[in-house]
């Protein structure tokens, strides 16, 4: 089964093409984006209490 990464082109062995590197800069920018509209009004200390329940709470799952 072909990596879908090379498939796309964005990797050729272990390295990033060109167009991967383009592809990582827009994803960066999309989850980024995602990530500040997620967490409005929550502050860092929240966000941080909320990682790390569900951290503990995956953990529970092993």
């Amino acid at each position: 089964m072909t990596n879908p990464l090379v498939k796309r082109e964005w990797l050729t062995g272990d390295e990033l093409t060109a167009a991967g590197s383009r592809a990582l800069a827009d994803l960066t920018i999309e989850v980024r984006a995602q990530r500040r509209r997620i967490t409005a009004g929550i502050s860092t200390e929240e966000y941080l209490a909320t990682v790390d329940v569900l951290r503990r709470m995956a953990g529970n799952l092993s």
